[in-house]
């Protein structure tokens, strides 16, 4: 059975693999897109057991990755990688960049996100683990920039062991924030 992209690509799967592991900056953008696609399964499973009520995955500019519907709320989730190299020294752990890839080309302080902009960061930990495992954790409580606290720091530390305010508990986080914003 052909994947619909080898029609459109009139590819062989193995031709899209290969030229996919030919190109650094294609393998950053598809491990990007995986952590979204195993983050989506996880919430699709959520959506089934009737834990959140909706879910949707979109892939537009200057829109948060997903929306979902948690107790007739919507929340807006943003994924991200870790970064493969580098670590945070204090506090020690892993770094993930949180960053705008397309907007602002200029850059400035428009790259980064606003704090308002999604109220949970999904950090996917393929880059340091191999598995395709996440860490959440509530935009409230990530790190801001010292003279502009109305951006989010471009580099956020994830713990290595699960600490406050991470958690590898997704619907606490969204409870925590329907909570703390009633």
């Amino acid at each position: 059975m052909r994947h619909p992209l080898e029609d459109q690509f009139n590819a062989s799967a193995w031709d899209i693999m290969s030229a996919i592991q030919r190109g650094f900056r294609a393998q950053v953008d598809v491990k990007g897109k995986l952590a979204e696609y195993f983050l989506n399964k996880v919430l699709e499973n959520l959506v089934k057991d009737g834990t959140i009520e909706d879910c949707l995955w979109q892939d537009k500019d200057g829109q948060p990755d997903f929306i979902v519907t948690f107790k007739s709320r919507q929340l807006r989730i943003e994924c991200k990688n870790v970064r493969s190299k580098g670590l945070f020294r204090d506090p020690p752990g892993y770094k993930v960049e949180i960053q705008k890839t397309r907007n602002a080309i200029g850059g400035g302080p428009a790259r980064g996100y606003k704090v308002d902009e999604f109220d949970v960061l999904a950090t996917c930990l393929f880059n340091q683990t191999h598995e395709w495992t996440y860490l959440f954790a509530s935009t409230a409580a990530l790190a801001r920039r010292e003279h502009e606290p109305q951006f989010l720091q471009i580099m956020q530390p994830v713990p290595k062991a699960v600490t406050t305010p991470w958690s590898t508990n997704l619907v606490s986080v969204l409870a925590s924030i329907t909570e703390y914003t009633k």
